[in-house]
């Protein structure tokens, strides 16, 4: 049937499946986590979204490439949503005000002006995985070592996003640590200025929950540069412009990866240790 619209690839076509298959199974994880009723409602919905989806593309000629973009925009874009809904979901199965609840925890106004970055972290998080997808099945696939490369960027920055609330200092170091080197993708200069200031953003998040002091927070911020050179380390170890054999770099990363987790550690914020109110003196008899 896609050989009847022109422009299509099969090529593309494995792309906008990939896509779609990624959706199936976050949909998957998530509704897991829910009734079984409601689970079931939802995977329905969301198998019928992405049917039509796909097939509305065919019918229009749009381009597979496009088709897949589009639904992994709508994965990322979607987490906190999805996120909200199982939040919802299990409020309700306790007999609790899921509405008022949800309400509360959906101050969208609230969470951009405070996370900014965050909401930008989505957007780079939608750019890799489709990076990733066409690194394995587009024009110049298979490049299964950028792929990888994507697709652990792509974890570090939807972990990211799902501790932001409860983990705010270790959210901000795993999404400054894959942003720091999508800055250099000067091919595609949106996405580097978009890197940069979510980086900025996180960075500025590591300091202010980082312990008091210059060399604390100077400290901070060189371990979260230290894990944003390992994320760039191994790809100077494959493909034409290798400078080195893979394994050194490999190494490389692994130890740039150790000293800066070990900086960001040493410099968190201590929580001040409880005074126990002295005791007042008992009789006994």
């Amino acid at each position: 049937m896609s050989a009847l619209v022109p422009g299509r690839t099969a090529g593309g076509d494995r792309a906008a499946e990939a896509a779609a298959d990624v959706a199936r199974r976050w949909v998957r994880w998530y509704a897991g986590l829910v009734g079984t009723e409601a689970a079931e409602r939802r995977r329905a919905e969301i198998e019928s979204d992405l049917w039509e989806q796909r097939a509305d593309a065919r019918e229009s000629g749009s381009r597979p490439s496009a088709v897949a973009a589009s639904i992994a925009w709508r994965v990322v874009a979607g987490m906190p949503d999805d996120l909200l809904w199982v939040r919802t979901q299990r409020l309700a199965m306790r007999g609790l005000q899921a509405d008022r609840k949800a309400s509360a925890m959906n101050t969208l106004g609230h969470t951009l002006a405070r996370w900014w970055w965050a909401a930008g972290a989505a957007v780079l998080a939608a750019f890799l995985l489709y990076a990733g997808i066409d690194n394995l099945v587009g024009e110049y696939a298979p490049l299964p070592e950028s792929a990888t490369q994507c697709f652990v960027a792509l974890a570090f920055l939807v972990a990211g996003i799902a501790v932001r609330a409860k983990v705010p200092r270790l959210s901000a170091v795993l999404i400054a640590a894959p942003a720091l080197p999508l800055t250099g993708i000067w091919w595609a200069w949106p996405v580097a200025v978009l890197a940069g200031l979510v980086a900025l953003g996180a960075i500025v998040e590591i300091v202010r929950l980082s312990a008091p002091g210059v060399p604390a927070r100077a400290g901070a911020v060189l371990g979260a540069l230290l894990l944003g050179a390992a994320f760039i380390a191994p790809a100077l170890g494959w493909g034409p412009g290798a400078i080195g054999a893979p394994a050194v770099f490999f190494g490389l990363a692994l130890l740039l990866a150790a000293v800066g987790v070990t900086l960001l550690v040493l410099t968190r914020a201590r929580a001040p240790h409880p005074v126990e109110a002295p005791k007042a003196p008992t009789l006994v008899a």
